[in-house]
């Protein structure tokens, strides 16, 4: 037989595993993008890709990259969500899903309910954006998973749990009406174990968030705006660490 036959023969009994990665897959070519996992759809670890609730996953690299300065403004940009807040830093904010009331809203932090006991929603004003890791929003009755609070959906909240090398951070910034903020912190960890250790702060002289007039004390009549006279600026301050 020809030389050339034991060529070709010998050529299609060899391992083809280095000539057979489908480039239109990703996954196969080493590039692969690992889909989301989510906990809050079912109770129980998903990919997102495979939720069949609507759901939406702020990461750290978003928080960053957007550069917010609080958890309404990271949630206004996310679809099925209403916010309104009653003034300026500090002042009740109430989120609404998929037109629901703010109350109808169950939201979690690292799997424990958070809710004020007088406002009877959550205060999500006063939750620092340096302690968060991840968010993940469902929209959407939940309440077979998760009572009668979760009407409208869930939002859980995630701190920041460190791994991998270590990595310092460190920002300050400063705004209107005296505005100033800032965070330090250090992460990392092992194959067993990991750390994180943050502190962050936020100082506002704020603005008169109440301007109005008072009613007549006799008739009442008369008033305007919130009905009352308070000229003072509406201040706000927070320290927080983990």
């Amino acid at each position: 037989m020809p030389i050339r036959f034991y060529i070709f023969a010998a050529l299609l009994c060899a391992p083809f595993s280095g000539f057979t990665a489908d480039t239109r897959n990703p996954a196969s070519s080493g590039n692969a993008t690992l889909d989301n996992i989510v906990v809050t759809a079912t109770r129980t670890p998903q990919a997102l890709s495979n939720t069949l609730a609507p759901t939406t996953v702020i990461e750290r690299a978003d928080i960053e990259r957007l550069q917010v300065r609080s958890v309404s403004e990271l949630l206004r940009r996310t679809p099925g969500v209403d916010i309104a807040n009653s003034g300026g830093p500090g002042k009740l904010t109430s989120v609404f899903l998929r037109g629901t009331e703010s109350d109808h809203v169950l939201v979690l932090i690292d799997g424990v309910e958070y809710r004020s006991a007088t406002a009877g929603q959550a205060a999500f004003q006063d939750i620092p954006v340096a302690q968060i890791e991840r968010i993940e929003v469902v929209r959407g009755p939940r309440s077979s998973l998760y009572g009668s609070e979760a009407i409208g959906g869930v939002i859980q909240i995630f701190t920041r749990d460190g791994g991998g090398a270590t990595k310092p951070y460190f920002s300050l910034g400063a705004g209107r009406y005296d505005t100033y903020e800032g965070q330090v912190g250090l992460s990392g960890g092992s194959e067993r174990s990991s750390y994180h250790i943050g502190l962050s702060g936020t100082q506002s002289n704020g603005f008169n968030a109440c301007t109005g007039r008072a009613p007549d004390p006799v008739t009442f009549a008369g008033g305007a705006g919130c009905f009352t006279d308070e000229p003072d600026d509406d201040g706000y301050d927070r320290v927080s660490g983990s």
